[in-house]
This record gives C-alpha cells, structure tokens and sequence, in this order.
C-alpha cells in the first residue's frame, strides 16, 4: 500500500475540512460577537450536557459500523445485512437515550444549571442526535466515498454559514443559532438518504438483525467514546458548574474553537487510514500497516506543528478578530479566551497523535481494554485535579486551572499510549521528517514574529492572514530545502509528470 493510493482522499479530504474550517471562522466570530459571552457560553454548555447522550446514542456504533462494513463492501447483500443490523441498533439506542435526556430535564427542571433558557436550548439541540441517526455517514466512510463527503460537507456548511450572518443579530437569536445548526444536520441526513440506495445498500426490516458476535466490541467502544466525550467535555462543563454566569464558559468556549477545528482537521483522516491499517492486518501485511502509519503521522506533524506554533504566536489577533468590538466581552473575558489559546494549543499536535495511536493502532489490533482503563484513569484524575485547583488554589480564575489539568492530562495519555504502542507508532513519530518539520515550523514563527513586529497597525484578521501566507511559504521552502518527505515527494511528483 503506498503513499499514492491514500494521496487523493487524503487530499479531498483536507480540502474538504479547510474550506469548513475557514467558513468557521467566518460565522463563529460573527456568532460570537452577536451573542455575546454569556450566551456563547450558555450554549456551549447545553450543547456539551447534550453531547453526553448523543455518545449514548451513537454506543460506539460508527466506529465498529465502519471497521466490519469496509470489511464486506464489494458484497452488497452483506454490506446490505450489516448496514441494517447497525441501523436497527442505533434506532433503539438512539431512543433510550432520549427518554434518559427527557428522564433528566424533567428531574433537574428547576436546578439552577437549567435556570432560563437552557432547558429549552437542552430539547433544541438534542433534535440533532434523533435527526442523526439517519445519516449513515459511517456507510461512507466505510465505502471511501470521500469526494461526495467533501462536496456534501461544503455545500451544508455554506448554506449555515449564510444563515448564521443573515439571522444571528444579537443575544436574543440563541435559539435560531441552535436551529441553524438542526437544519445543517437535517440537510446532510436528507441527502445521504437520498443516495444511500445507489451505493447498492437495500434496507429491509424483514432481514433478520445480528450483532451478538459484536456485542462485546461495542460494549467497550461505548465505553471508550463515552470516556473521550466526558474526557474532551468535562471542561465546559466545570466551568459552568463553577462560574453559574456562563462567561467564563463563554470565554473558554472562544479560545478552544479554533483548536477544535484543527484536530477536527487531523483527526478527521482517521477513517481513511483506519480502513488500511485493518486491510492490512487482515492480510499479515506489516509492511503496508507501517507504511500507513508513517504517512498518518507525517500529515499528522505537517498540520500539526505549525498550527500549535502560529496559534500560540497570533493568539491576541486571533482572540481580537472574533470577539472585536462586541459589547458583550470585557478586558478580562478577552484575556481568558487568549489564555484557553495559549495553554491549549499544544492538544492540536498532541491530540491528533493520541486519537491516531488509538483508531489507526489499537482499534484494529482489538486493544481497545487498554485504551478503556487509560482513558477512565486519566478523566478521574482529570475532574479531582480540575476542581481542587480551581476550588482551592487558582479560586480567581477557575479557566486556568482546568485548562492547565487538560493539558498536562493529555501528556498523561500521550505517555502511556506510547508504551502501550511503542512498537508500532515510535520510530514514525520521532521521526527525521518529523524533526525537519518541527524545525521548518520553528523557523517560520521566528522570522514571521520579527516581521509582525515591524507591520503597520491593520485590522486583526489582515495581521492574522498575512502572517500565516507568509509563514506558510518561508514553511514550505525550508521543508523543500531540508527535502522532507511529504512536500518534496509532491514536487518531485508534479515535475516528473
């Protein structure tokens, strides 16, 4: 399996991901300076309490879906059967989560976390996961449909993104925020459904549902996905428990945005790669299975580094360009967003290794029990860290501590997934490519940082993407000169022809 077979969906999919990711920072800021930081933070957190149910729902579902149907997709009647089982279980999943989630509202209705507007913002939201389980998405992942993702993807974030400046006005329009982002989630069921019978898959109630022999996998990736949800939300979640005025949670919401969207990016190829690493292994083909693992995590660090470096480097302009001139965020919010960039930037890198090691590794090897007892270490000790810090020493500013428990969390995981995987993933992430890139990267900040410093006075998203052109090409030409692998591979490809 070479580097050529993966290039296109590699490609399309990070064309894919980009052109959402800058169309983000389009209409987050917009939302963001609309809304303002009470409201931003009272959706983050409903949207967070809500994500706990959706992973309820979901069981770990698409992650197996995709492994056992990219195992029989040129066998359409049992692409057929497998497409149906997953579905049927997801229907059922999908409602007892929601008399959990309703079991809940109605017990904690008059609780002060769901005072005003959250309890209905809460039912808003969740219409997306009762929505989403129509969406068969894991069906194209698991055929490597990924050039109708990418266009699909695009054309329902334009029409959110358009929305989103049309409607968003002011802290009042909360709930059409929301319902914007129903209807990008109905559109993109909507069309998927639409297609799924011309990918071959024909459902039929009739057909006899089993999953017993998946019964344990699922079990465990439940329990994992569900760990990884309360591991990436806890924070959110705190930070409303601890300040009930949800601006710190509005801040913090601003500053991890941007890195959100990044490891979305990166992680976002694992269902390509986890594809081939499981063909692989099936085969005994150890060659191949490297292979993926060395070009996954070179795209890994190309994204990566340089992301982790300009974030931290640009985070005031960052900060600046999406709460600017907004009534709603003072000195002291706007210092919180810059401090979440700051502390948390490094998880761009860090997480999308972690993630990697965990689908592309340990899924396809069925080492999922040593992931499961590592995540639920880590989150305990991530939520006792969180709230004596922030109760007992940083009692000033709560967003501090959690972000720095995050962080150093996350090099908890790191560690012990290295050893855990050491012989499959050390020798590509410590890598020569790797050190030319993280070189290259340095290099880059440096010398945009001294240029920065001698730029006239321009608006912040002006400062922000003339940096990044800039640092972008000084990048790329020392990756050139150092002759990395991942670019001059492209170029050498381009000029042969």
């Amino acid at each position: 399996m070479q580097r050529k077979e993966m290039r296109a969906p590699v490609v399309f999919t990070l064309i894919r991901n980009v052109t959402i990711a800058l169309l983000s920072f389009i209409s987050f800021p917009f939302a963001s300076q609309a809304l303002g930081t009470a409201a931003m933070g009272v959706y983050n957190w409903a949207n967070t309490f809500v994500y706990y149910f959706l992973i309820i729902s979901r069981l770990g579902i698409p992650l197996i879906a995709i492994r056992e149907c990219a195992k029989v997709k040129d066998d359409k009647d049992k692409l057929s059967e497998k497409v149906q089982s997953f579905f049927v279980l997801q229907l059922i999943t999908t409602a007892l989560s929601f008399v959990l989630l309703s079991t809940i509202m109605f017990i904690g209705k008059d609780t002060p976390m769901f005072k005003g507007d959250t309890w209905e913002l809460i039912f808003l939201l969740s219409l997306n996961f009762l929505v989403g389980v129509f969406s068969f998405e894991w069906v194209y992942i698991a055929l490597d449909r990924v050039f109708y993702m990418s266009v699909r993807s695009l054309a329902t974030t334009i029409l959110a993104t358009l929305l989103i400046i049309v409607f968003v006005q002011n802290d009042h329009d909360l709930f059409i925020y929301a319902f914007i982002n129903l209807i990008a989630t109905f559109v993109t069921v909507t069309l998927n459904l639409l297609l799924l019978k011309r990918e071959g898959v024909k459902l039929s109630f009739r057909r006899k549902v089993n999953l017993k022999h998946l019964t344990k996998s699922l079990l465990f990736v439940f329990g994992i996905t569900f760990l990884i949800t309360a591991y990436n939300q806890n924070d959110s979640l705190l930070l409303g428990y601890l300040d009930d005025s949800f601006r710190t949670s509005g801040a913090y919401s601003v500053g991890i945005r941007g890195i959100e969207i990044v490891i979305t990016i990166i992680t976002s190829l694992s269902g390509i790669f986890v594809i081939r690493t499981t063909s692989a292994l099936k085969n005994d083909d150890m060659p191949a299975f490297h292979r993926v693992i060395s070009y996954s995590t070179n795209i890994t660090f190309f994204i990566g580094v340089p992301a982790v470096l300009f974030m931290i480097g640009l985070s005031p302009e960052i900060v600046g360009f999406i709460v600017k001139d907004s009534p709603y965020w003072d000195e002291a919010a706007i210092n919180n967003a810059i401090l979440a960039v700051v502390l948390l930037s490094s998880l761009m890198l860090t997480y999308s290794i972690h993630d990697g090691i965990y689908q592309q590794v340990l899924v396809p090897l069925k080492k999922e029990k040593i992931y499961f007892f590592t995540m639920l270490f880590v989150l305990i000790l991530n939520i006792v860290a969180s709230v004596l810090l922030a109760l007992f020493v940083f009692k000033d500013n709560p967003l501090f501590a959690v972000a720095l428990v995050t962080l150093l969390s996350e090099f908890v995981v790191l560690i012990i997934l290295f050893i855990t995987a050491k012989e499959y993933v050390i020798r590509h992430i410590f890598s020569l490519n790797n050190l030319k890139i993280i070189l290259s990267a340095g290099v880059s900040l440096g010398l945009v940082m001294l240029i920065k410093h001698f730029l006239p006075a321009m608006a912040y998203l002006a400062t922000v993407g003339l940096c990044i052109f800039i640092g972008g090409i000084i990048y790329i030409v020392m990756l050139l000169l150092l002759k990395e692998d991942l670019v001059y591979a492209q170029v050498k490809g381009v000029k042969n022809g």
